[in-house]
């Protein structure tokens, strides 16, 4: 994992609320979580399932809280 820092930076700085961000290799999820927190969109890419169902715990936790 990066710091959260670093995606949510980029995110907020080269998109709008409500735009898609793409996430190619998804990993840990932590670029599509701070999508999810900034009001918007993610499509995110990844192989290894044990890493999606990490990524997906991380998201559902964030956006629930």
């Amino acid at each position: 994992m990066f710091p959260e820092e670093l995606p949510d930076f980029f995110i907020k700085a080269f998109s709008n609320k409500g735009d898609t961000v793409l996430d190619p290799f998804m990993g840990s999820g932590t670029t599509a979580k701070m999508a999810a927190l900034n009001g918007r969109n993610y499509i995110g890419f990844e192989v290894s399932e044990e890493y999606i169902e990490i990524a997906n715990q991380r998201i559902e936790t964030a956006v629930t809280q």
